[in-house]
Order: structure tokens, then sequence, then C-alpha cells
């Protein structure tokens, strides 16, 4: 088979029929992908950190409640991704001090439509979220040190004191996980299969992309928790496939620019730094459509964003005011908050939000060039966890310099976006602990699919170049070995920062 290189003419655009063994490769990795992801989130534990517990919390305080405060919440104390401001409007309690809330400072929009779809179930069950169903324990025989016989045993017959507890909201908060993050990775590993199909020029960069979707990046392992991160991935891909197919010309009809503009919108309501790619969309629709896209994407991509507003100012009362804005005030320092003396990498956040305290610890702030490495060939880097993207890479120029179309148009805004997104970290002061006790780079998990589909001309350039695509086999064994190391929990540190830290060469404040 003839490799196409790079300046070669692009593979058809137009879908050729699927042959059987990549309907039946595609069929058992899509299966076998999504029955992971599956397992994973029934087996583990459904609060599974302080972050999907903050959004949990809200989910309960709006149901059980009426309301955005999680006071009453029973989960609250587990979660520091909370803030406690004063109430709104503000009253002034017995102590002369003004009333204060916690709050999750998360932004409120997920958590509203979560609790709207357990609405129903709640109100027809009237079972509470928190309700918790006791069992008592049968005695069992266990072996203790006999008194009597010193270095001997003897066996007791005992009933544990401790009953089994049985939660309820499991049976609420599975299926919401099911809807929101193994659905959509089934539709994302579905869509990619079939443009493929117009974008592979060969079995080898079908195959290789196909796998790596399913099983080397860390959209799978983040399928098991409620998080913004996964969510926002797959709006951005079902935003991007149809972006693709506008601008082959392929689905010039209205309402695909209003769904287009509808997930673009609800991207960035998940991930805030997404606001640049619903505008590069807009920007380039405009260019090339410029009635639909101002009569039906525009208008549809408002929606999201004020659902956001509306969601932000019921809980806050201000539509704008997002509560991790207000990270290094005191709206995170209420009593027994972690961020006073925080840990870790969150430790390195104080040099930047409070310098005395990092002088009274000798803690000592990293500098814009190596945190930058670290998130891009360090221990949390976006290329040395995942290096099938540093294959993509080469796609990704390949694209720039030699083609033309959505591809080449998807290039570009890859290449926007990334370089946003690492300047953006990289600078902001309120976030520079590479997202906290998480396996990689969860900030830029949105634009995995984006990387993604610089693979297949990288591949294609290489298919008949057994060395090169050994070293891609080598790229791919890395990715997936990164993403099984998280499968475990998501919420904990990458292999790499494991390694560095065992050998003394990234020692942190513990």
């Amino acid at each position: 088979m003839s490799t196409p290189e790079f300046d070669a003419p692009p593979p058809p655009d137009v879908a050729a029929p699927r042959g059987e063994s990549r309907r039946i490769l595609g069929a058992l990795v899509i299966a076998s992908a999504t029955a992971m992801a599956l397992g994973c989130l029934l087996r583990q534990p459904t609060m599974m950190g302080a972050n999907d517990i903050s959004r949990w919390c809200t989910v309960w305080s709006l149901l059980e409640r009426g309301t955005y405060v999680i006071d009453d919440c029973p989960w609250h104390s587990e979660t520091q991704d909370k803030v406690q401001i004063p109430e709104k409007p503000e009253r002034i309690g017995p102590d002369g001090e003004p009333v204060k809330h916690y709050y999750s400072s998360k932004p409120a929009l997920l958590p509203t439509l979560i609790a709207g779809l357990l609405y129903p179930a709640r109100a027809i069950t009237g079972v509470p979220l928190d309700r918790v169903t006791l069992q008592k324990r049968e005695p069992r025989w266990s072996q203790v040190p006999d008194p009597d016989h010193p270095g001997k045993v003897k066996g007791v017959l005992t009933a544990p004191d401790q009953p089994v507890k049985w939660p309820v909201h499991v049976f609420y908060f599975k299926p919401v996980l099911i809807l929101l993050n193994v659905v959509p990775f089934w539709g994302f590993l579905v869509l990619l299969s079939r443009l493929l199909d117009r974008r592979a020029g060969t079995d080898w960069s079908w195959s290789y992309t196909l796998v790596a979707a399913a099983f080397g990046t860390y959209l799978l392992p983040f399928t098991q928790t409620l998080n913004n991160h996964t969510i926002a991935a797959f709006s951005a891909f079902f935003a991007l496939y149809l972006f693709m197919r506008i601008w082959d010309g392929e689905a010039d009809r209205p309402w695909r620019y209003a769904l287009l503009g509808l997930l673009a919108g609800f991207t960035a309501t998940c991930e805030l730094p997404a606001l640049a790619f619903l505008g590069l969309v807009g920007a380039a629709l405009l260019v090339r459509s410029w009635r639909p896209t101002l009569t039906w994407f525009a208008p549809a991509a408002l929606v999201p964003l004020v659902a956001l507003s509306v969601c932000q100012y019921a809980a806050f009362g201000s539509p704008f005011k997002l509560a991790y804005e207000e990270f290094g005030t005191e709206a995170y320092m209420f009593e027994g908050s972690l961020w006073k003396t925080p840990m870790e990498l969150d430790a390195l956040n104080l040099p930047w939000t409070d310098p005395a305290e990092a002088a009274r610890r000798g803690i000592v702030g990293e500098s814009y060039a190596t945190y930058l490495f670290h998130m891009t060939l360090g221990h949390h880097g976006f290329w040395s966890l995942s290096p099938i993207f540093l294959v993509a890479a080469f796609g990704l120029i390949g694209l720039i310099l030699r083609r033309r179309g959505a591809m080449t148009a998807v290039a570009w805004m890859t290449l926007a976006l990334t370089t946003i997104l690492l300047a953006f970290y990289d600078w902001n002061p309120k976030a520079r602990n590479y997202g906290g006790s998480t396996q990689g780079l969860r900030w830029l998990f949105w634009l995995v699919p984006f990387w993604l589909l610089m693979l297949p001309p990288a591949l294609d350039a290489v298919a008949a170049r057994p060395w090169l695509r050994r070293l891609a086999l080598l790229a791919l064994f890395v990715s997936v070995m990164s993403a099984g190391y998280a499968m475990r929990g998501p919420w904990n540190h990458p292999w790499i920062q494991d390694v560095m830290d065992q050998l003394g060469l990234y020692p942190l404040p513990r």
C-alpha cells in the first residue's frame, strides 16, 4: 500500500464503504471501551473526592432544600471546594456579624441541570437523596489473643457493632453519571469512527486513532466521576463534528447551525476558556455563511450562556460572579479550611495568593518557565503523559502547511486554543497547582478530541515506515499506561509525579 505524504493529496472527504475488518475492529473497540467505562463507574464510589462531592452537595440542596446553600448537606464537610459568603440580601446575625452560608465553588449550571434530571425520580419515590439503609451484621467467629495462654489465640463469636450501610444516593447518582459520561463516550467513539472513514487514508491510521481515543486518553478514567472536563470534551467534539460537516457543505440545514451553537455555548459553560472556541467557530462560520450563523448559530449559543448567568444569579445574586474568582480571599478562609494550610501541589498557589504565608513556610513558587514545562512535558504534561499527541503534532503541522478544507480549519483552531490555554494557565495566579490532586492536566482535557483528529495525517505519512510505526506504538503504549494508572481513581497524582516524588526529585509540603 502506498503511503500518503503530507504533500500528497488528502484522502477523499466522501466516506467510502467501511470494510469488514474495520467494522469488526470498530465494534470490538467501541464495545470494549464503553463496557470498561461502565464497569469502572459502577464499581467505584459515587463520591470520589472534593471536586465531585462539591457538585453533589448542590444537587442535594436544590432537591431537598430548594436552595444553593449547602449548609445542611450531610456531605459538605467532606469537600473543601466551597466558599463561605454573606447571605444575599445581607442579614445581620445575633453576634452583629453578617450571616454567612456555604456554597459550592463550582459553576451552578451543571448541578442545576442534574437536579432537574433527578427531580421526577425524587418526587415520585419520595425517598431523600441522603437516606441510608442499615443492615444489622450477623455474629461471626474470629480469633483474638488468648489472655490465659500467651502466644496463642482463641475463637470468639461476636457481632460487629457497626451495621452495613447502603446509601440511597447511589441509585440516584449512578444513572446520572452513565447519562453524562458513558453514553456520550460511546457516541464520541461512534462518530469519531465515522469521521475516520473520511479522514484516515490507511487501515493503520484508522485503527490506531480509534484505539487511542478509546483507551489512550484521560477521558476514559474520568468517565467514572462527576466532572466538567469530560462533559466539555464530548460537547466540544460533537460541535466539531457538526462544524466539519457544515464547513464541507454537507449539512447546511438551519437546525445544524443551531445545534452547533448550543453545543459550543454549552462547552463554554463547562470550561470558561472555551469561550475562545465559541468565538473561533463563530468567526469561521461568519466567513463561510453569515446569514445562518447570525440567525441560528448565535442565538442558540447564547442559550447556555444565559442559563449559566441565571443560575449564578439565583445562587449568588450576580449573573457574572463565579465563586472560584474569590480564591485567596476570606470566602475560602473559613474555619477549618484546607486553603489556610494547603499541602502538596496546592501549596504552589501560596506564593501568588498569600506571599506572607508562603515566606513563613518556606514555600517558593515555580517560575513561569518551570510551570509551563510541567504542563507540557513534565509531571502533568499534556504531551509527556499522552505522547500520542506528540505524534498528532506532526499531523497538525502537516495540515497547516499542506492541506485545505475542514481539517486545516480544525488544525488552526487546535493550535490557537492550545496556545491560549497554556498561556492562560501559565499566567493565572489563582490556578498554579496543575489542577490539584488529579491525573493529568485536567484543564486541557476538553482539547483531547481536537488533538485526536490530528493523528490520521501523521499516521498515514508513516504507514509504510516500520521504525516510525514502532515509535508511534510506543507513544500509544505510554498513553494507554497513563490512562490505566488513573483507572483506580482519577483524583490522584499521575505516574510521572509519583515517580519523581518517590525519587526525591520533586518534594512537596505534606
